[in-house]
């Protein structure tokens, strides 16, 4: 979801990292810690398409609606839920046993699809971020410019990086040399 942001601070300009296919399939290898331990190496095998390529965008501004919503304290709209539940479904597994000395368990999914798969974990570990335990520690960098979205991992955390919370330092310093008396 934050593979939209701004380069430049606050007169930069937007950029999008998954531009193309070939990008989103670098988003996903640089990624691939996060996604089932079988998954990865599929990945490489299957080309990306575009109608995936697509969907992966459609469900990241869902997600960004979504926490946009939740950030507000207001109630996310119906069709980024729907967008990330149907995609969530691709997540779908389960494991099956087979004869052996030891037996071998393989998980099997819903989907043929890898790509359909990696869609699903994301996904699914965004509704992660809106259970209980989560979601009231989801939020919005609030450094001049920045559109980013994080959780709250530790109580004094206030930006998604140390870049934002030094940009807005700079801010307030600035701010501050501005309107204090006898200053040049």
């Amino acid at each position: 979801m934050n593979t939209t942001y701004i380069d430049g601070g606050l007169r930069g300009h937007r950029v999008d990292a998954l531009t193309t296919t070939d990008q989103l399939t670098a988003w996903a290898s640089e990624h691939a810690g996060q996604f089932s331990d079988e998954l990865p190496a599929v990945l490489v095998e299957r080309a990306c398409t575009p109608r995936t390529h697509e969907q992966f965008l459609s469900l990241r501004e869902a997600l960004r609606s979504c926490l946009q919503s939740v950030v507000e304290h207001a109630v996310p709209n119906g069709e980024s839920l729907a967008v990330i539940n149907g995609f969530s479904r691709y997540s779908a597994s389960r494991l099956e046993i087979s004869p052996g000395n030891p037996v071998v368990v393989t998980r099997r999914w819903q989907v043929d699809d890898p790509w359909l798969i990696a869609l699903g974990e994301v996904a699914s570990d965004a509704c992660r971020l809106l259970m209980p335990d989560l979601i009231g520690q989801v939020r919005a960098c609030p450094a001049p410019g920045c559109i980013l979205f994080f959780v709250k991992s530790h109580p004094r955390r206030e930006w998604c990086s140390p870049v934002c919370g030094n940009r807005a330092r700079v801010a307030r310093h600035a701010r501050a040399g501005r309107t204090a008396p006898g200053t040049a």
